[in-house]
């Protein structure tokens, strides 16, 4: 039978995905990331995979310097998934930054949406991916319309929600922003790699 190895690398990528959202222990706390894994996996059981082309930034690269192995359930399947998957995938940087940030910043910064609007997986309701920030960057404040989550898969990074505190976060803890809650990043010593899930008003970037 005929395999189509792209194909199959994109697959994967939205079935670790779909295991880790549907498997988390806070699916009962935030009603969202169950959502989310709903949709993913309707897309595997429906064969509704899209098939944007590739795209390749700089970032990618930094794949390399990340070990995927991890204690922490479910985080290893996921960035195996995506290092095997990242040449075929489409990386993109959100339109307002491109305009305002350092080429150092934009040389260290992408992410790849794997449902969502032009994902994987097409959808309007619900987004997710995975995005990777270089050592020692500062995510600007924002803020947007959707409910948002999410989970540090490698590295570590610093979360400050409205004018709170900012509160550290390792591999294995998440974060959750609420639509319009304003937020910013501070990323750690080395690479990270953060899970973004997002529902309701997902077609406004942040």
């Amino acid at each position: 039978m005929f395999r189509d190895p792209i194909g199959a690398l994109r697959r994967d990528l939205v079935a670790a995905l779909a295991d880790f959202y549907s498997g988390h222990p806070d699916v009962e706390r935030f009603s969202m990331l169950a959502e989310v894994g709903r949709h993913l996996i309707d897309a595997l059981e429906g064969g509704g995979l899209a098939a944007p082309d590739p795209v390749r930034l700089p970032v990618a690269c930094l794949l390399d310097e990340i070990d995927p192995r991890s204690d922490v359930p479910g985080v290893g399947p996921v960035l195996r998934a995506f290092a095997a998957a990242a040449p075929v995938l489409r990386w993109v940087q959100t339109p307002a930054y491109r305009a305002t940030l350092s080429q150092h910043y934009l040389d260290n910064y992408g992410y790849v949406r794997v449902i969502g609007r032009s994902g994987l997986v097409e959808s309007s309701v619900v987004s997710a991916g995975l995005g990777i920030w270089g050592a020692g960057l500062h995510y600007p404040r924002h803020d947007h319309p959707a409910e948002e989550t999410y989970h540090v898969l490698h590295g570590s990074a610093s979360f400050q929600r409205e004018d709170g505190l900012w509160e550290s976060k390792s591999v294995g803890e998440s974060v959750h922003h609420e639509p319009w809650e304003h937020h910013a990043q501070l990323f750690g010593d080395e690479t990270c790699v953060l899970l973004w899930g997002w529902t309701g008003e997902v077609t406004v970037d942040a």
